[in-house]
């Protein structure tokens, strides 16, 4: 139990940090930006996922806490002495497989910005009477992106991972880019 602890306050503590880091990006670009609208600055969407992330590992970090009171309190009480031996010894590698998943899941986000940020294709534009559709980057690192990810998250059915993938990433870019006017990368 007490590596689940050490384990939920870690992955709170480096949540937190990727949050932060990304706040403070957001934020130190959108001061050197040309744009001093947030409501139309490409810096907003990243701000609001580093606040989430900050409050939301904020979160994990107080069920760490919780959860240490707790285990506390059984030790303290004697409900846990006679559990004390029992199943302590394989939870050390089940905690580095999981500090390994979100370190995983970490540079595949990280791998994702650097391929949106340095990564560059001819856009091509398809239009359907007045309605038109642009691919560049955006979509086809989002696509590869969001397929990586759900067959981590263990999706195994190929319908499931083309049509989501390719529908989010169709969805995303005319929401922003024809309906909001938002500029992607």
């Amino acid at each position: 139990m007490k590596n689940k602890v050490y384990s939920l306050i870690a992955e709170g503590i480096l949540f937190c940090g990727s949050g932060i880091l990304l706040l403070s990006y957001s934020l130190m670009s959108y001061a050197k930006s040309f744009n001093k609208a947030w409501s139309q600055s490409p810096y907003l969407f990243p701000a609001l996922v580093g606040a989430a992330l900050i409050g939301l590992s904020l979160w994990i970090i107080g069920q760490g806490v919780l959860e240490m009171k707790r285990t506390a309190v059984q030790a303290a009480d004697g409900v846990a002495a006679g559990k004390a031996d029992g199943g302590n010894a394989g939870n050390g590698a089940g905690s580095h497989k999981k500090l390994a998943a979100v370190l995983s899941v970490l540079l595949l986000c990280v791998l994702y910005y650097v391929v949106l940020g340095e990564v560059s294709i001819p856009r091509v534009t398809i239009g359907i009477l007045s309605f038109s559709i642009t691919i560049s980057i955006f979509e086809v690192a989002t696509i590869v992106f969001l397929i990586a990810m759900m067959a981590f998250m263990g999706v195994r059915k190929v319908p499931v991972l083309i049509l989501v993938p390719v529908c989010t990433s169709l969805f995303l870019s005319i929401a922003f880019r024809t309906c909001l006017h938002v500029m992607l990368p």
